[in-house]
């Protein structure tokens, strides 16, 4: 895709599910990249030697719910590349909980790293792109952003947020030809929706009642809408979230004869 080969790439939580499958997307377009995790490092491990033989990849592990750690990892990425072209802010965390129940510190931790080191990442990367000329940077939101579903209190508001983020930078940074947009996935087949369905947490055939589609996306799906953000193909695109959810944002209730 146009523009993306040899840019400095950053994607946070990239190691596994959505986001490992975006970070393939663009070590196989020719980008440099660099994934975080938390506290995985054997899994970030995997990753890049998964990845390596496709192209250019390494891992930086970064706690993102520390501001000053937020701060560091864009420092270290502009002080080993010179730049940084691409953030992609994709780690999240889930809690599930009924809102009368949810203790105020998973709340904190939870908008903590969906919503706040997104916040925190893209005014750091900001700072180097504004210097730079621009840059683009792209926010997983995600279908529960305006589907809401019980149990998931933090997580909703804080992907509802996102879409707020991105709207608002988006008219803030355009001016400095700083992109930022945002992909809402729906239900995407990773080990964690899968992990859902063995236990029966996720009861997958009342999902396919309100997907038109009638099937789950694949992560290379949704990387393929991040690319194109990202890429010089979008590059009149800015504070726009785009749901790739197989039209589950857009669907009613299925009438009877549909099912």
């Amino acid at each position: 895709m146009r523009g993306i080969e040899g840019k400095v790439t950053l994607i946070t939580g990239g190691i596994r599910g959505i986001g490992k499958g975006i970070a393939k997307r663009f070590v196989e377009e020719g980008a440099q990249v660099i994934v975080t995790g938390s506290k995985d490092v054997e899994n970030a491990r995997k990753t890049v030697e998964e990845y390596s033989k496709l192209g250019k990849i390494e891992s930086y592990m970064a706690d993102l719910s520390d501001a000053a750690a937020i701060d560091k990892m864009i420092d270290d990425v502009v002080k080993k590349y010179g730049r940084i072209d691409i953030l992609v802010n994709n780690a999240g965390i889930q809690i599930r909980e009924w809102a009368t129940d949810f203790k105020v510190e998973d709340f904190d931790k939870v908008l903590a790293v969906n919503l706040r080191a997104y916040y925190l990442a893209s005014r750091a990367a900001a700072r180097y792109m504004k210097e730079q000329g621009g840059g683009s940077i792209v926010c997983i939101s995600s279908g529960n952003s305006e589907r809401y579903t019980t149990r998931r209190s933090a997580y909703n508001i804080s992907k509802a947020a996102v879409n707020g983020l991105v709207g608002t930078l988006g008219v803030e940074w355009g001016r400095f030809n700083i992109r930022i947009n945002g992909v809402a996935p729906g239900y995407v087949m990773t080990d964690m929706i899968q992990k859902g369905i063995n236990e029966g947490i996720i009861d997958i055939d009342n999902i396919m009642l309100v997907i038109p589609m009638k099937r789950l996306l694949q992560p290379e799906e949704i990387a393929s809408s991040v690319c194109f953000l990202a890429s010089d193909e979008a590059s009149g695109i800015t504070g726009q979230v785009l749901f790739t959810d197989g039209g589950w944002n857009r669907a009613g209730l299925p009438e009877k004869k549909d099912l």
